[in-house]
């Protein structure tokens, strides 16, 4: 990204502490940018200019005490944050390629056949799975082979709760938000980081 130092600089010193140093833990500089312009979306949507209005579970997964509920997810080129009055959870991938350890380490069989179709099936029940895993707040601590979410157009019963999914693109990414409740209604904003800076 050109200018990207400046771009850098310019997003981080707008952070609170904790996601501040959250970003500067990164060695990866587009990992750090994508990091730090999260953190900008956050304070921009959801008003968080200071460490203290979050609270973290076991997990490190952060919530307001009494709401909204929020998620947040990065790569490549991109960052994006959900916002719902329910719980939710969501993941955006640009993997190119399905990988095989991964397929057969984190998805049940009918789950391996499907992603083994094509790269577009598989980024789709992974950025599934990880939604999953945001909205229950668990990460990688409930393995992603123990539940299905096929079919994505299906509601789940998850970890004993109900959790429907959303499916869509953001350029060519695939995004995926896993949520509860009855609102189907997504707004998708895109900004750019010089956006939420100035």
């Amino acid at each position: 990204m050109e200018n990207f130092e400046h771009l850098y600089e310019e997003c981080t010193a707008l952070l609170p502490e904790k996601r501040k140093a959250k970003a500067e833990k990164l060695i990866n500089k587009n990992s750090a940018l994508l990091s730090a312009t999260a953190g900008l979306m956050m304070k921009r949507v959801l008003g968080i200019n200071d460490d203290g209005m979050l609270q973290y579970n076991e997990h490190g997964k952060p919530f307001f005490e009494h709401g909204p509920f929020f998620s947040i997810s990065h790569s490549r080129r991109y960052s994006v944050l959900a916002v719902s009055e329910n719980e939710i959870g969501i993941d955006i991938e640009m993997h190119e390629n399905p990988r095989e350890s991964l397929i057969n380490r984190c998805f049940n069989e009918e789950e391996q056949v499907f992603a083994k179709l094509s790269t577009e099936n598989f980024l789709r029940i992974w950025t599934a799975k990880e939604a999953v895993l945001k909205f229950l707040g668990t990460g990688f601590s409930l393995t992603p082979k123990s539940f299905s979410v096929l079919p994505l157009d299906s509601e789940h019963e998850i970890n004993g709760g109900k959790i429907r999914f959303f499916c869509g693109k953001i350029g060519e990414a695939p995004i995926t938000a896993a949520f509860s409740g009855n609102d189907d209604n997504f707004e998708i904003r895109e900004f750019l980081p010089e956006d939420l800076i100035y």
